[in-house]
């Protein structure tokens, strides 16, 4: 097997985390990076694969744009400080005015605002109504 280097641009929270890991793991760094990422990257494959000929399955979830993307950052550091969660993670349940709040703090408070980034959470599949005043991450 040929193995080929590979430069990329990552958030450093990820990068330190993903070393943490794998010395945890594997009690050294060297060697080791190179075969988890390899590990979550067939991983991630199978997840978006159908069957042995590569085939990619339809994906429901749109990604976001940076700028979503950077936003709802912002406002998951802000839910983790201002109200105390532990991780803003897919399956936590968020009442809807601390989402609303995290849009307020990092966006602004204009009506128009609130609304517009709050049903951008929605139509990027960030959040997800699921009772009454109740949402979740997924």
């Amino acid at each position: 097997m040929v193995k080929k280097g590979f430069y990329l641009r990552i958030d450093e929270k990820i990068l330190e985390s993903f070393k943490n890991l794998c010395f945890q793991k594997h009690g050294k760094l060297y060697g080791t990076l190179g075969y988890e990422l390899e590990q979550a990257l067939l991983n991630w494959l199978a997840l978006h694969t159908q069957n042995e000929h590569k085939q990619i399955v339809s994906i429901d979830k749109i990604n976001p744009s940076p700028k979503i993307a950077a936003v709802w950052s912002q406002m998951k550091d802000y839910l983790k400080t201002k109200f105390g969660y532990p991780a803003v993670v897919p399956g936590i349940q968020i009442p809807r005015k601390h989402i609303i709040e995290a849009v307020m703090a990092v966006r602004g408070s204009d009506p128009r605002t609130v609304r517009k980034w709050f049903n951008d959470l929605q139509r990027f599949k960030l959040i997800k109504w699921i009772a009454g005043e109740l949402y979740e991450v997924i």
